[in-house]
């Protein structure tokens, strides 16, 4: 297995915005450390520049600035045969006139291993629980998308991959096939623990198979951890907007004497150091705001039953603002309703109005 390092990566392309060219950076300074063994997700908007720090993770794309090191070594100095890459794009990738056998042992068959193939197939199909062997006679145009992105992967596998890259591979099926293929490659990276990164924009995906999750904006990395430290602790505004489904309540408020105030809630400490007046948008997790008499009585304009998850999610209104809240199934609540909601101050986060960043 092998540790990707990237020191200070930048890439720059230009693009014609009207009759003009404008240089425009696809990613800004990235550093990066993914240990030998890990799976990382990189998550965000599209055009933030994921795909584009996936080819140079990959050799395919040179940086203008910046280094990238396997186990210390710059890339560039590794020949291509020896790097060790099984990468799967969005759309297979796989020759369309090659039978899908072809496609996973062409590898091995380079390098006179071809007797190699079956038993390797074979492990994948047992570990997956889909029937692999049965693919190797059909072309691609002859496979579904779900069929066609699994001989990829087997493909990839079959490399004796160092690094294991994903660019969005189940991003063209639908929502049943995308949650069996990350089943099935949950169980892969498993089988096969090589370090890997799983570009993304849905964060389901990157929670189900990722132990780590780096967000991107705009060519920057804005946080890396778990997810977890994402939904619990976010650096900024845009984290804390982008991970979370259902999303974030967010109140505009301001400082006074140490304490934030809003519209319908306040009193909540924050800062010292603030002056009074300063804006400070306050952050709540729907799970944080509670139903309680004596709060801010609201009136109910919405109901969405989570069956599954035993939960509703609760859209209400109080005077200018709207916020969501979960509640249990049992529990009897209609649009028109009155409620009255309370903050749990343990969930409250704190974010200045102007730079977006996460305050005290």
């Amino acid at each position: 297995m092998t540790t990707i390092t990237l020191e200070h990566v930048s890439k720059t392309f230009e693009q014609w915005v009207g009759e003009e060219p404008a240089q425009v950076k696809a990613v800004d300074d990235v550093s990066l450390k993914i240990v030998s063994g890990d799976v990382l997700a990189i998550l965000g908007p599209s055009g933030c520049g994921k795909s584009t720090l996936l080819r140079i993770v990959a050799g395919l794309t040179a940086p203008d600035e910046g280094e990238v090191l396997y186990d210390n070594v710059p890339l560039r100095d590794i020949p291509w045969r020896d790097r060790g890459v099984g990468m799967v794009f969005q759309d297979s990738a796989l020759m369309p006139h090659w039978e899908a056998g072809k496609s996973v042992g062409f590898f091995l068959w380079l390098r006179k291993r071809e007797h190699e193939v079956p038993a390797r197939v074979s492990r994948i199909s047992q570990i997956t629980g889909f029937g692999l062997d049965q693919l190797l006679g059909k072309r691609p145009a002859h496979l579904s998308g779900g069929e066609q992105q699994r001989v990829a992967i087997a493909r990839a596998l079959t490399r004796d991959p160092r690094v294991f890259l994903f660019d969005e591979p189940f991003s063209n099926l639908d929502a049943k096939l995308r949650t069996a293929a990350r089943v099935e490659l949950k169980r892969l990276l498993q089988e096969f623990p090589v370090t890997s990164i799983y570009v993304t924009h849905d964060q389901h995906e990157a929670t189900a198979l990722a132990h780590r999750i780096a967000v991107m904006r705009e060519g920057r990395l804005v946080q890396v951890g778990t997810y977890n430290q994402l939904y619990s602790n976010p650096r900024n505004l845009f984290v804390a907007t982008f991970i979370g489904t259902p999303a974030i309540n967010l109140f505009e408020g301001f400082a006074v004497e140490a304490h934030w105030r809003g519209e319908n809630f306040g009193g909540f400490r924050i800062r010292s150091d603030l002056d009074d007046g300063t804006r400070v948008i306050l952050g709540v997790r729907p799970e944080h705001v509670l139903l309680r008499d004596g709060g801010v009585q609201a009136i109910v304009e919405e109901v969405i039953p989570y069956y599954a998850e035993r939960f509703q999610l609760v859209q209400v209104r109080a005077g200018r603002e709207r916020w969501q809240l979960l509640a249990p199934m049992e529990r009897s609540i209609r649009p028109g309703d009155t409620c009255c909601c309370a903050l749990d101050e343990s969930g409250l986060l704190f974010f200045d109005r102007k730079t977006g960043l996460r305050i005290g």
